[in-house]
């Protein structure tokens, strides 16, 4: 369990953009004395780590930054449609980064440096208290400080490593300040150099932490050593194809780098694939594939009011809500992912009255009867010639038979997607509400952790190492197993398809396995599918690093040092 942040850190009132300490922090002379501050400095670290994740302020309503940065940049077609509601996020749909709330809240970069700074504190403070002051509380003091100081590291690269892919360039700190007045303005470093610093960061974690948690409280909600390993794989892939993107020749040197840790961390970290019988179950609490995810459970009050998954929903599952949601799943990301094409009668697809179902028929004599949802029917074709193939009267009502309906079957097509509402399909793989008036089922919460890291994501990056080897039979292996172990009725992939084909079902897959997960947007830069689902994103504006993110222009009054991002130079 998270020991609750009793300060408040003020996200309104810095005076430099790399805030060196947060705001209202305890002072020195009362604090870092025991274990328990210690711990209680900890969770200050993931309560930052929290923010920087989520929305920060109350016109952001359900827009998480983590999904906002690594999922709603993709098409409104294709994976995430937005609908329109005065602030603008639906502009990020079009590549229109530039909208005022847009600039004001995911063009500023504050958030993610007040947990950097929070890091940098505890990373310099816990050497600093002496042992005798621990070693009352703790067996032992050398592994409980490098438990705490490895937290921080991660923190620290996670953070740097959300930057590194919104921004690229973005300025390294590393020293805690205790004269924030004097803190040093600094420049934006090369985004090699950001990318070196993360890897430093990881190895070090490595050292301190151990695999797995030492209580079941923290289990994925703590960092590990496989948290560390998660971050790494990420970040070699993302290095790999990322660091020039005028070459789309990987860097070998880290798709091998990948591969060595992923093969370690999953020989070696301890988790295994949840069951699908509970696949929803994963997204409340964490399960056996759970690398890490950011706390949000209602059970300590952490539930969140605003939520991306409370912007797919409807008053079908939460009390109050209207029939349309803010944000809904396009038909294109469905028939791309889980289209089925289903022809005929006997057995098959009819849309009625406004959802595909599926229908079984009988025939006696010359009469058909179809049973859709248990009720039986009689249907009779139209036989005027004037309709299109593939209608059908059923009842009174003419229905569409056959075409392209969704995999029914598939474990997290029926766990992650359901019709509601007035508009599309509605996500429902976050909707875990906990009302705190339970009476009257209001002031309700979503009681769903962030996922970051979990097992399903480090098997599939395995078939990207793969690609990028050019073993095209193992890659099939993997992309099939999902199938597989899925109940998928999408056609099985061949080490004899081309590798164009296959980084396509293999993006398709991870479409599928990390939906709303804050990856799908990086995934198909660092794979170069953009263009096969992010119809704004030109090769040129591609090559031109056009889908970084601006910052936000006040930062810029107490930087003299800073500049903006060059693809929108002279456009914000």
């Amino acid at each position: 369990m998270l020991l609750t942040l009793c300060w408040i850190v003020s996200m309104s009132s810095c005076k430099k953009i790399l805030e060196q300490q947060p705001q209202n922090s305890t002072y020195d002379e009362v604090f870092w004395q025991t274990a328990r501050d210690c711990e209680f400095a900890i969770a200050g670290n993931y309560s930052l780590l929290r923010a920087s994740f989520t929305a920060t302020s109350s016109y952001e309503e359900n827009a998480f930054r983590y999904n906002m940065y690594g999922d709603a940049q993709t098409s409104s077609t294709s994976y995430l449609t937005i609908n329109y509601n005065g602030d603008g996020l639906e502009g990020i749909q079009g590549g229109d980064f530039t909208f005022q709330y847009n600039l004001q809240t995911l063009g500023d970069w504050t958030v993610f440096y007040k947990t950097i700074a929070y890091s940098n504190i505890i990373l310099k403070k816990i050497p600093l208290i002496a042992d005798d002051k621990l070693a009352k509380d703790v067996v032992n003091v050398v592994t409980f400080k490098n438990k705490i100081m490895g937290q921080a590291l991660f923190i620290r690269a996670l953070s740097y490593f959300q930057l590194v892919k919104v921004w690229g360039d973005v300025p390294i700190v590393t020293e805690a300040y205790d004269d924030v007045l004097n803190a040093p303005q600094l420049p934006r470093s090369p985004k090699a150099e950001v990318m070196k610093q993360i890897e430093n960061d990881c190895h070090a974690a490595i050292n301190m932490l151990n695999w797995g948690n030492e209580a079941i409280q923290e289990k994925g909600v703590i960092a590990n050593r496989g948290s560390v390993y998660a971050l790494l794989a990420h970040l070699y892939l993302w290095r790999a194809t990322m660091s020039n993107v005028n070459n789309d020749t990987p860097i070998m040197s880290d798709v091998n780098s990948a591969d060595t840790t992923l093969n370690t961390l999953i020989a070696r970290g301890g988790y295994s694939l949840a069951d699908t019988a509970k696949y929803g179950d994963q997204f409340i609490t964490p399960s056996t594939e759970s690398i890490f995810e950011v706390a949000m459970s209602e059970n300590y009050q952490e539930g969140a009011y605003y939520h991306i998954g409370l912007g797919f929903l409807t008053g079908t599952y939460v009390q109050g809500y209207s029939s349309t949601p803010r944000f809904w799943v396009p038909d294109q990301y469905i028939d791309n992912h889980y289209g089925v094409e289903k022809t005929g009668y006997g057995e098959g697809w009819v849309y009625w009255p406004t959802d595909w179902k599926v229908y079984t028929m009988r025939v006696t004599g010359t009469r058909y009867y179809v049973t859709i949802d248990g009720v039986e029917t009689e249907v009779t074709d139209y036989v005027d010639g004037s309709m299109p193939p593939g209608f059908a009267y059923v009842g009174d009502d003419l229905v569409q038979v056959g075409g392209n309906g969704p995999d029914l079957g598939e474990v997290r097509y029926r766990n992650n997607f359901a019709k509601s509402g007035t508009q599309g399909t509605n996500l429902i793989k976050y909707r875990n509400i906990i009302y705190r008036n339970p009476g009257n089922r209001t002031n309700g919460y979503l009681s769903n952790n962030i996922p970051v890291f979990r097992l399903s994501d480090m098997r599939l990056l395995q078939a990207e190492v793969a690609l990028y080897k050019n073993d095209l039979s193992t890659a099939a292996q993997i992309i099939n197993f999902f199938r597989d172990r899925n109940n998928s009725s999408s056609a099985r992939v061949s080490a004899t398809d081309s590798k164009f084909n296959l980084t396509r079902e293999y993006m398709l897959e991870r479409g599928k396995e990390l939906y709303m997960e804050g990856h799908v947007y990086f995934d198909l830069l660092r794979t170069r599918m953009y263009a096969e689902f992010i119809s704004w994103m030109s090769t040129t504006r591609f090559k031109g690093e056009g889908f970084y993110w601006p910052i936000y222009p006040l930062l810029f009054n107490d930087n003299k040092f800073l500049t903006q991002t060059l693809y929108w130079r002279g456009k914000v």
